[in-house]
């Protein structure tokens, strides 16, 4: 299949103007910096010299950690629009879907706010940021008082479909926590994209594959761990929550590691087929803080293979799609790191527990 004369100008100038913002995101230099902050306003401060200028602008001279928290996330979702009106099929519909995981977040949000049963509906309004792609009507959405509610409200959406079933079970008291219910908007929005990916030209499906492969079968045994070690699910159940696409990692050998006696030992069984995955998760789990730890594997996993996709070949979607990634990344550890600072927590450990590697030494082999 070849690019149209329109097709592949789209591709090349937007592949351009990817490749100039990626030439701007922060640098270790800047992280070092910004962890250097005494205070939340001082991280405001020297973003300002930034291009998180424009957002930080109208912040009062000592913002609190949530402004500084939305105000970066706006970036992304501004520049994802400026960028959605330049694409056409099938581009265009693999990047909304990829958009649509800040919508995920969105919906997180909500869930826990229902699951509460208190809190401060406007303060919540504030800091959710809505898409104009958008097709939940979140002055209705922010009004319901439960989960049966929230079914009503979200007719209509894409999501309804596959949320509903655990809805249902989560307003009948058959689920007693969001598990089931978030990782079922997870694997409703990590498989669509995986759909979209397919749809792309040969060329930049070659590009992006392996990245968003190795998403899934991250995904996979990620949600694997949680559910052999946080909850107490029945093999069928656990089997309902893998991802319908594989792509190393294939059904046959993650339902037998669903019977495992341990998550360690599933580790084992990947070790000597999947080392870079194993590794991925038994030095996170090693770590003396498991959860955050293994967190950063799995994205710095994905940054690195995103940093990849930014500089393979010519400029095209595909260096669209791994800047966007990196975009996304840099702004959890702005996040991160303004935590550190607000918290007082030691700056070099903060350090290490950023998804992009600034503490030079000790990497791992996946990494």
């Amino acid at each position: 299949m070849f690019l149209s004369y329109h097709s592949h100008g789209e591709c090349l100038s937007i592949g351009v103007k990817s490749r100039v913002l990626f030439g701007r995101l922060l640098s270790p230099d800047d992280y070092w910096l910004l962890l250097g902050s005494d205070t939340v306003g001082e991280i405001a401060q020297k973003l300002r010299q930034t291009d998180y200028n424009e957002v930080l602008s109208t912040l009062p001279a000592e913002p609190r950690r949530q402004d500084i928290e939305f105000a970066v996330k706006t970036t992304i979702l501004k520049e994802a629009e400026n960028f959605a009106i330049h694409m056409s099929d099938p581009r265009i519909k693999f990047f909304l879907t990829w958009v649509g995981w800040h919508e995920a977040e969105n919906l997180k949000s909500i869930f826990r706010y229902i699951a509460a049963g208190r809190g401060d509906r406007d303060a919540l309004r504030r800091r959710l940021y809505i898409m104009k792609s958008s097709k939940v009507s979140y002055d209705n959405v922010l009004l319901v008082r439960n989960f049966t509610e929230l079914a009503e409200s979200l007719k209509g959406t894409p999501y309804y479909a596959p949320l509903s079933d655990s809805l249902r079970k989560i307003s009948a008291g058959e689920e007693k926590n969001l598990f089931l219910l978030e990782t079922s908007l997870d694997r409703f929005n990590e498989s669509s994209l995986f759909k979209g990916l397919m749809n792309l030209g040969p060329d930049e499906r070659r590009n992006l594959l392996p990245l968003f492969g190795s998403r899934l079968d991250l995904f996979n045994i990620y949600i694997l761990y949680r559910a052999l070690t946080f909850y107490d699910l029945s093999p069928e159940e656990i089997l309902s929550l893998f991802l319908p696409f594989q792509f190393k990692i294939n059904l046959h050998l993650l339902g037998a590691a669903i019977h495992d006696e341990s998550f360690e030992h599933t580790i084992e069984r990947l070790k000597d087929r999947f080392a870079a995955y194993s590794d991925v998760f038994a030095s996170g789990l090693a770590d003396e803080n498991p959860q955050l730890s293994l967190e950063r594997n799995i994205k710095r996993f994905l940054y690195k293979l995103a940093y990849k996709v930014v500089m393979t070949g010519s400029p095209g979607f595909h260096t669209v799609v791994g800047y966007f990634l990196l975009k996304e990344y840099e702004i959890t550890d702005i996040i991160r790191i303004t935590e550190a600072v607000r918290y007082g927590h030691d700056r070099r450990l903060a350090a290490a527990y950023l998804i992009r590697p600034i503490v030079s030494g000790g990497e791992k082999t996946w990494q």
